[in-house]
């Protein structure tokens, strides 16, 4: 009998024999940054997960017969510049990507229980041509204290950032459409409140996805509402794209909107993936344009210009190189991860309202 045993925070011991399949997989990504925050100065840094998230997934998979299946699928990230295992906040949350259970049926489709993606954030990531990783990630304005929409609805605390419903959710119920429908795909989604509060990590909330991909095309829009928040007001988080792949260049355009009273932060992407030899280049452009209550907050907008070369040695391991810059118009205090902490008080030493923040970044990834 074969057993694939894992070790870390856990020991993972299955048994291969009473499976259809098992399997143990994962990525390895670590890089060097700089990030420089205007005159708040620069910071370099080793990094993990710039051009891949480094992971450890474990899944597994039973024929029931009759078209039936059962399976899991556990996913944590890994810090692999530290050693870290899991998600650094909430604490003790190693499988903080995807911890579920389902059962598939190959006409009706899947249902699936557990920690999963939200509808939005697999839109979104999937027409960014950095996959929302990096400096140049199109996520780079999820920023709970710059954006205000995000910021009234969540707070600005490290543990409601990380217990935020526009990455992830626990205690969800999905369904997923079945394959064969003609290029059709889409989920519905629900979770429970349990009785908590957005503060320690239970959101209560439902959602969609819908798109159509073929001949090169794909078009996509997703919403997920959420409940409790802050003030008892519902959260809107929306998004909507597509892109056409033409062989020579892949072009992407898609939004996304997070809504709050009278708060919003609009997201506009735009992307391009060209492939170049063993490699792809890659560009984009993003723009976060706030509405408020007042002419003040509304003026607080930014943009992002990314670019990046990922160059393949093998089908498994990729040298890369990323290069962005974020400009901050207004009070807007929007930065890119890993520089100077900077400030939205006028008052403060390290004010930043309407500076820029650059960074470079490099690294390798392996496949496993």
């Amino acid at each position: 009998m074969k057993s694939i045993c894992g070790a870390g925070l856990v020991m993972v011991c299955v048994s291969a024999a009473a499976q259809s399949s098992v399997s143990v997989s994962g990525t390895v990504d670590v890089g060097v940054r700089q990030v420089r925050n205007g005159s708040a100065g620069s910071i370099s840094s080793e990094v993990s997960g710039a051009n891949s998230t480094s992971k450890l997934v474990i899944r597994g998979n039973e024929d029931l017969g009759a078209g039936l299946s059962a399976g899991f699928f556990l996913d944590s990230t890994l810090l692999a510049d530290t050693g870290s295992a899991g998600a650094s906040a909430p604490a003790g949350q190693f499988w903080d990507r995807r911890s579920t259970l389902s059962l598939a049926q190959a006409r009706w489709g899947e249902l699936r229980l557990g920690r999963d993606w939200v509808p939005t954030h697999l839109v979104w990531s999937s027409f960014d041509p950095f996959a929302t990783l990096g400096i140049a990630s199109a996520n780079s304005f999820r920023s709970f204290s710059a954006s205000r929409a995000l910021g009234q609805a969540f707070g600005t605390a490290p543990e409601s950032q990380a217990a935020n419903p526009t990455l992830r959710v626990s205690n969800a119920a999905e369904y997923f459409l079945p394959g064969g429908l003609g290029g059709v795909y889409g989920s519905l989604i629900v979770t429970a409140g349990e009785g908590g509060t957005t503060a320690n990590g239970f959101t209560s909330g439902n959602g969609f996805r819908l798109g159509w991909a073929g001949h090169g095309v794909n078009v996509a829009a997703a919403q997920f509402t959420t409940r409790n928040t802050n003030a008892g007001q519902n959260f809107k988080d929306q998004t909507y794209g597509a892109s056409y792949d033409f062989g020579v260049v892949k072009l992407s355009a898609a939004q996304r909107r997070w809504v709050y009273g009278p708060d919003r932060t609009v997201n506009t992407q735009l992307g391009a993936s060209i492939p170049a030899g063993p490699g792809v280049v890659k560009l984009t452009y993003v723009q976060a344009n706030q509405t408020g209550a007042t002419a003040a907050q509304s003026a607080n907008d930014a943009h992002l210009v990314g670019v990046g070369y990922v160059y393949g040695l093998s089908k498994r391991t990729a040298l890369y190189a990323h290069a962005a810059r974020i400009s901050n118009q207004g009070a807007a205090v929007f930065t890119i991860p890993g520089g100077p902490a900077v400030s939205a008080s006028a008052t403060a030493a390290n004010y930043f309202g309407g500076q820029k923040s650059t960074a470079f970044e490099a690294g390798v990834r392996h496949d496993f």
